[in-house]
């Protein structure tokens, strides 16, 4: 039996407050800065999604509410529910979230890190999300039942069990979603990308979430007053992340020295609005990628020459061309067997959305 030890031996170096507010502050001086990186995946999008239901449900719509709950109680996924959705210390462990290997990492590559996930590592940070840590002020609950006889078959056991109840849900809720959420998320991260050749990755960083900045060589995470948290490390880099589940920046896998398979520093920030995110219930707006795909499109193209110059993929092409073509924004035709679109004159009276 696995016996689950208590964190007092994690320290941080840092005041109660930092300038009078909650946060936590990554200093990463230039050289760090210069090696943050932004990442997505579809695993990203499921532990958001979980998080979200679990600590704050009334920010995200009804539809996606009623589908994850019913999708957990479906296909039995209490144990997910209960770690992946930040538990009674609102902590859900960074291994569900592992650290992504590209810019675009697939979801079996990132299941399989999730299930291999170094013993050390879960239990370090299953003791937090039980226990809590030494800079948390943890009420005392006891964990469900569900959850400490599944952690007390071991963590190889643990990880690998989280994998398994991940994929359930992610298959359930989001994968009839997910060209539209990517596609979402690729036009986040090309804008962002475009902000940062014009002016710069610190302004960049200064847009990406109202809680989020970047001050005196380090990143800033304001954190809610209801937080316990007030943490100050150092890093070589840092992870960005965009959402469309999260309303805030939200920090993920601190380490303090000592820390088993230490990671760099993750930050998930709300991705840019626009219509991709299912079920849509409204208008279609252009939004940033569509704006891109227009001015590539004063000539004949196809969807497969279009990803290549836009560097995203066939079916994300094909998701916005389908929609620029409902709205009556371009034409189609078929030359042998390619289907070549191209842009036509703006209907008078259009409210696209630039953003």
């Amino acid at each position: 039996m696995t016996r689950w030890p208590s964190n007092d031996s994690i320290f941080f170096e840092a005041d109660r407050t930092i300038g009078g507010l909650l946060m936590i502050r990554i200093n990463l001086g230039a050289h760090g800065l210069g090696k943050v990186r932004f990442a997505m995946s579809p695993l990203d999008a499921t532990e958001d999604l979980l998080f979200a239901v679990g600590r704050s449900p009334r920010l995200l719509g009804a539809a996606w509410r009623a589908q994850a709950v019913q999708a957990l109680s479906d296909h039995r996924l209490g144990l997910l529910a209960v770690v992946a959705g930040g538990g009674q210390l609102g902590y859900a462990p960074d291994f569900l979230r592992p650290e992504p290997t590209g810019s675009q990492v697939p979801l079996d590559s990132a299941l399989h890190q999730v299930a291999t996930t170094p013993p050390e590592r879960v239990r370090y940070e299953m003791t937090g999300a039980i226990g809590g840590h030494t800079w948390d002020q943890p009420l005392a609950h006891r964990p469900p039942r569900m959850l400490l006889e599944t952690m007390n078959r071991g963590e190889e056991y643990l990880a690998q069990r989280m994998a398994v109840e991940l994929e359930r849900f992610w298959h359930a809720v989001l994968a009839p979603h997910w060209p539209g959420i990517r596609a979402r998320l690729e036009g986040d991260v090309a804008a962002r990308a475009s902000a940062i050749a014009r002016h710069g990755i610190a302004d960049t960083i200064n847009h990406l979430a109202p809680n989020l900045d970047w001050n005196d060589g380090a990143l800033n995470v304001r954190l809610p007053a209801t937080s316990s948290h007030c943490l100050s490390l150092n890093a070589d880099g840092a992870i960005l992340v965009p959402s469309v589940f999260a309303s805030r920046a939200i920090f993920c896998a601190a380490e303090p020295p000592g820390a088993p398979a230490p990671r760099t520093p993750l930050i998930v920030y709300p991705a840019a609005p626009n219509d991709c995110l299912p079920p849509s219930g409204g208008e279609e707006l252009i939004g940033t990628t569509r704006l891109r795909l227009l001015a590539e499109l004063t000539q004949p193209r196809a969807t497969g020459e279009l990803a290549r110059l836009l560097h995203l993929s066939p079916a994300t092409i094909s998701y916005h061309l389908q929609i620029l073509y409902r709205a009556g924004l371009v034409q189609r035709t078929r030359r042998s067997r390619t289907v070549l679109y191209q842009r036509l004159a703006v209907k008078p009276g259009y409210a696209g959305d630039p953003g």
